[in-house]
């Protein structure tokens, strides 16, 4: 498969979580930079396409903003292919170096500070984040029972439900519509986060009604996720200068009545106020609190 075939099946991804999204990616760029000369006007409007498709996507507009200073660098300095291959390979290996643990990092920083064992979690979507907090879990023999919802319009939380299962948890798989029905079942919800900002996070549909809910019920609501994440703006200033693309109507609804516009969206702003705790590599911020 060309590059640009790969990067159009990227695009079309609607199921992976953003640490997927950017491995997938970093594959792309590899097998790209060992099988030709590199076109940097043809590599560059590729991977444009990428970050114009996932504007709130933070771990992978991180990671490209760097590669298009080493890019940069390259053209300034009519560096040769051999040579912008050893420097691609280089930084791709450093970066996923200094990253690869991070979210561990803030799974056991979690667990030293929340309760899991005989706990009943509720979950949403399908995050990278989540799986190796379970993964964590699971190498100490803890074992929640889970609560995860479906995640609509495509239903990724199959995904999530499945790898959760077979790491040994009790799943029941649900209707995020009927949260309601099961909140007073469990005793807190977890969730990834494609960005943090200074006022909220942005995740997929579906996690704000979630927060809600848990609010209403009195239930902790938890964010976990890597510094990447974290920007210094608030939600309002970054949403004016980029927006979600809306994807594609037939999730929704297939030849719909002429009188009708199927509207789909996959991400959206939960504010602050309704986040218990967040939960990094790095720190963790208790929203009741000054960040410890």
């Amino acid at each position: 498969m060309s590059f640009q075939l790969k990067i159009r099946d990227l695009i079309s991804d609607n199921y992976s979580g953003s640490a997927a999204i950017l491995d997938k990616i970093i594959h792309s760029i590899q097998t790209y930079i060992n099988r030709r000369e590199i076109d940097h006007e043809y590599l560059r409007s590729n991977l444009d396409q990428v970050t114009g498709h996932f504007p709130d996507l933070a771990v992978l507009h991180h990671f490209m903003q760097q590669l298009y200073d080493l890019l940069d660098q390259a053209v300034a300095s009519e560096w040769p292919t051999e040579k912008t291959v050893t420097k691609i390979g280089k930084f791709i290996s450093e970066y996923n170096q200094v990253w690869h643990e991070c979210i561990g990092q803030a799974a056991e920083k979690m667990e030293r500070l929340v309760k899991f064992s005989n706990k009943r979690i509720l979950l949403h979507s399908n995050s990278s984040s989540i799986h190796v907090l379970f993964e964590h879990l699971a190498t100490h023999h803890i074992f929640p029972s889970v609560y995860q919802t479906m995640s609509g319009p495509v239903y990724e939380g199959k995904l999530q439900a499945r790898a959760l299962s077979d790491l040994g948890c009790k799943v029941h798989f649900i209707n995020e519509a009927a949260i309601g029905r099961f909140i007073h079942e469990v005793d807190f919800a977890v969730m990834g986060a494609d960005n943090v900002f200074t006022d909220g996070f942005t995740n997929k549909i579906g996690t704000y009604p979630i927060a809600l809910v848990c609010r209403e019920a009195g239930k902790p609501f938890y964010v976990i996720c890597d510094s990447r994440k974290r920007s210094p703006v608030d939600f309002k200033s970054r949403i004016n200068a980029i927006f979600e693309p809306e994807e594609p109507t037939g999730e929704l609804w297939q030849n719909p009545p002429k009188a009708i516009t199927p509207v789909n969206y996959y991400f959206e702003f939960t504010p602050k106020s309704l986040v218990t705790a967040y939960y990094f590599e790095d720190t963790w911020w208790d929203s009741a609190k000054e960040e410890k």
